[in-house]
C-alpha cells in the first residue's frame, strides 16, 4: 500500500511539474497584458526611485499608466497614489520630500504634489492643455512647465447661420502655416507651445513666453531660480529653417528674453550647472546632409567659450545630465544597436556605465528608454533584453547593474519566444560589415526549413537592436525566421556610415538586406 501510495504521489507531482514547465507561443493578446518602465526618477539621496508603470487597456485599445514607487534596493515595491488614472511625469523636488506629477482625465490636464512622509496629495492646478517638461525650481518654491496655446484659426469669409437642426458639411480647414499636418496625427490645431511656471503651493499658471514660436524641450533653472533656460526656434522664418534653433534664458519675474547661441543648426536640450557657471547642450552644426552626430557641448553661462565635448565620440548623444562635482555629464548614445549609458568629463574622457538602455518600443526592436541619477551617482534606468520590455534596473558606483522589477514574469514566464542572435556579413557593395539580427521559430528544428520574414527600420536615419519586440516574436510564433538589419544609412554606426545614403536613397541599402538573406541562406538556415 506504502508502494503504491508513493508511487501514485510521484505521478502526481510529475503531472504537475510538466504542466508549470509547458510554455505556448506569444499570442497577440498577449500584448494587452504586457508592462513596461518608462520615465525612472531616483531620489535625491538614492534611496527610492518612482516610476510609470506603462500597459494596455484591452477594453479600449490604449495604452495607460500609473505611477509607482520601490525602493533602489527592490524592496517596498508599491503604487504611489490610489488613483486610477493616467498618471505621468513625476518630478522629485530638490529636497526629497514631495514628488510633482500629471494627470490627465476627461476634464483636462492636472498638476498634483504627493508628500513623501505623510502620503498626501494636493492638486495644484486645472490647466487647458497637457504639461509637459515638468520642472522644480532650486528652491523648491515653483514648478515649470511647457503647454500648448490654442489660437483661433484664420478666417478667411464669414460662414452663414445654419438652420436649427441642419445637418452641414463640416466648416473647411483653414490655415497659413506651413507646418498644419503631421504622420500619425493628421490636423494639426492652430498656436504654439509656451513656457509656465506655477507656484509649488498651488495657484495660476503663469505663462512666460509668448509670440508665434514654439518653445519645446527641456527646462533648467539657474541655482538662484531667477532664470529659466529652453531651446527653440525664433527666427523669423522659423518655419522654414527648421533645423535652426538656440538657447535662451528666460527671466521668470520680467520674461525678458536672452539668446546665448547663434549657429546655424539645433542647439537644444540645456542643462545648467549645478554652480550655475557653465550649461551643457546638444547641437550640430548643420551641413545639409542626410546624418550629423548631435554631440554635447558645454559653454559659460553667458554664452561664451563654446566647445565641443565629445568631440572624439562617433555617435550622437542625448539626455544629458551634470554630475554633482561639475566634473562631468551623464549621456546615453547608440552603438551597435545597443543604447548605453555614460560619463564624460569636460575633457572629453568617455566611461561607459551601463549597457540594454531600451524597452519603451514594444512594436518593432527600436531603441529608446531613460535613466535618472541621484546626488550620490547611482542611476536608475529602464533595462530591456530581446526576451522582456523594459524592467527597473540600477547602477551603484562602482557596482554592476541591478535589475529589481520583473514586471512581465506573469506574462512571459508562460510563453516560449523566438530566440534571438546576432549576425554580421560583408556587404557586397564595399566589403563593409552589416550587423543585423534574426529570431528563430519557438521550437525551432535545424533540419527543417523555413519561410524567412525580412522587416527593414524605417527612417532611415534610425536603427533596430537587441531590444524586445513584440511583433516580430508574432511572426516567428507563426512559423517565420524574422531577418531585422541594419543596413547603411542606419544610425549607432558613426556618422560616416550614417551618410552613405546621402543623395543615394533608396539604393545600396537594398544590396545590405539582400547580402543578409544571402548570408542565411549559405548558412542553411532558410
Amino acid at each position: 500500500m506504502l508502494k503504491k501510495t508513493v508511487f501514485l504521489l510521484f505521478l502526481f507531482t510529475s503531472f504537475i511539474a510538466s504542466g508549470q514547465t509547458e510554455k505556448k507561443p506569444f499570442e497577440a493578446l498577449d500584448v494587452f497584458e504586457l508592462e513596461y518602465v518608462s520615465d525612472p526618477q531616483i531620489s535625491p539621496d538614492g534611496t527610492k526611485i518612482v516610476y510609470q508603470r506603462t500597459g494596455y487597456d484591452i477594453m479600449k485599445d490604449r495604452r495607460k499608466g500609473n505611477l509607482w514607487i520601490i525602493d533602489s534596493d527592490g524592496s517596498d515595491h508599491r503604487k504611489l497614489t490610489t488613483r486610477e488614472v493616467s498618471e505621468s511625469q513625476a518630478r522629485w523636488s530638490p529636497d526629497g520630500g514631495r514628488i510633482a506629477f500629471s494627470s490627465s482625465t476627461d476634464e483636462g490636464s492636472e498638476l498634483f504634489v504627493y508628500w513623501t512622509d505623510t502620503g498626501q496629495i494636493a492638486k495644484l492646478s486645472q490647466l487647458d492643455g497637457g504639461p509637459g517638461s515638468l520642472t522644480w525650481s532650486p528652491d523648491g518654491k515653483h514648478l515649470a512647465f511647457t503647454m500648448f496655446v490654442r489660437q483661433k484659426p484664420p478666417v478667411v469669409a464669414k460662414m452663414p447661420k445654419k438652420p436649427k437642426g441642419a445637418k452641414w458639411a463640416d466648416n473647411p480647414r483653414i490655415t497659413d502655416r506651413l507646418k498644419h499636418e503631421a504622420d500619425g496625427r493628421g490636423y494639426m490645431p492652430t498656436g504654439f507651445t509656451h513656457i509656465f511656471i506655477i507656484p509649488a503651493e498651488g495657484g495660476t499658471a503663469r505663462q512666460l513666453t509668448k509670440d508665434d514660436y514654439n518653445h519645446r524641450g527641456s527646462l533648467s533653472f539657474s541655482p538662484d531660480g531667477k532664470h529659466i533656460y529652453f531651446s527653440a526656434n525664433r527666427h523669423p522664418d522659423w518655419e522654414y529653417d527648421f533645423r535652426n534653433s538656440e538657447v535662451y534664458s528666460v527671466h521668470i519675474d520680467s520674461g525678458e528674453i536672452n539668446k546665448l547661441t547663434d549657429q546655424q543648426g539645433p542647439d537644444g536640450s540645456p542643462m545648467v550647472s549645478p554652480k550655475g557657471d557653465k550649461i551643457a547642450f546638444i547641437s550640430f552644426k548643420d551641413k545639409v546632409q542626410t546624418y550629423q552626430l548631435r554631440q554635447l557641448n558645454v559653454m559659460n553661462a553667458d554664452g561664451t567659450n563654446r566647445k565641443i565635448v565629445t568631440a572624439d565620440l562617433d555617435r550622437s548623444v542625448a539626455n544629458l545630465k551634470w554630475d554633482k562635482d561639475v566634473k562631468g555629464l551623464y549621456f546615453q548614445y547608440d552603438d551597435k544597436g545597443n543604447t548605453k549609458i555614460a560619463h564624460v568629463s569636460l575633457n572629453g574622457k568617455v566611461q561607459k556605465l551601463g549597457d540594454n538602455l531600451g524597452g519603451n518600443s514594444i512594436g518593432r526592436p527600436y531603441g529608446g528608454g531613460s535613466y535618472s541619477v541621484s546626488e550620490n551617482g547611482t542611476i536608475a534606468y529602464t533595462y530591456a533584453t530581446p526576451y522582456h520590455p523594459a524592467e527597473l534596473a540600477v547602477i551603484k558606483p562602482k557596482s554592476k547593474a541591478n535589475k529589481i522589477t520583473d514586471l512581465n514574469q506573469d506574462v512571459l514566464g508562460r510563453r516560449e519566444l523566438g530566440k534571438v542572435d546576432e549576425v554580421w556579413y560583408k556587404s557586397t557593395v564595399d566589403g563593409r560589415d552589416i550587423q543585423g539580427w534574426i529570431i528563430k521559430p519557438p521550437g525551432y528544428d535545424a533540419s527543417k526549413k523555413y519561410p524567412i520574414l525580412v522587416e527593414n527600420h524605417g527612417g532611415p536615419i534610425s536603427n533596430y537592436g537587441d531590444r524586445f519586440t513584440a511583433e516580430l516574436q508574432l511572426y516567428a510564433a507563426d512559423g517565420y525566421i524574422v531577418f531585422y538589419p541594419n543596413p547603411r544609412g542606419s544610425t549607432s554606426y558613426g556618422e560616416e556610415f550614417g551618410n552613405l545614403l546621402y543623395h543615394n536613397y533608396p539604393g545600396e541599402d537594398y544590396n545590405d538586406v539582400m547580402d543578409g538573406v544571402d548570408h542565411l541562406i549559405k548558412e542553411g538556415l532558410i
